[in-house]
């Protein structure tokens, strides 16, 4: 990964660990606001990959009550590279995880679930100082939180988008 003053300008507004622990925190609060616990770990890496590709965060649907096996069975064109960008985002993930921790924004449980410390009317008061896209980033992160958290097991769930934990 490179320094952050070698990074091109997009890459560094895109990934900047602030707004990639914005996008995950959002999920996280949104995962727990259904499951009633925080994110498993392991989920927290899917997370970026799907929200922050414009193409699959396009295809997610509207409301949580849509089946996640059909879902995927029918938008098969998202699972197209989705394992190459859980790799290649997988340095940002962890940047933003530590840039949470570090600046309490989450926090991990005694059964490694990821908590946010903030609410969720702190997200939205980011969420207003940030452009449509940016917005639109964290919003649908929070949707595939609560998604997320009724498509089953972690296990279930990486493993019909094709990886493992």
């Amino acid at each position: 990964m490179k320094a952050w003053q070698e990074r091109p300008i997009e890459e560094a507004n895109l990934l900047n660990p602030a707004f990639c622990c914005v996008v995950l925190t959002s999920s996280i609060v949104g995962y727990a606001s259904d499951k009633g616990y925080w994110m498993p770990f392991p989920l927290s890496f899917m997370i970026l990959p799907l929200v922050l590709h414009k193409p699959t965060r396009d295809l997610l649907p509207l409301k949580t009550t849509t089946s996640f096996p059909a879902w995927i069975q029918k938008n098969a064109s998202a699972r197209v590279l989705f394992y190459e960008r859980v790799v290649s985002l997988k340095p940002y993930t962890r940047e933003a995880l530590t840039f949470g921790l570090i600046h309490n924004w989450l926090a991990f449980q005694e059964d490694g679930n990821l908590q946010s410390i903030k609410k969720e009317t702190d997200i939205d008061k980011y969420l207003r100082k940030l452009n449509d896209e940016a917005q639109e980033c964290v919003k649908r992160s929070h949707f595939l939180g609560k998604w997320l958290a009724k498509a089953g097991s972690p296990q279930t769930v990486m493993t019909l988008w094709g990886i493992r934990p």
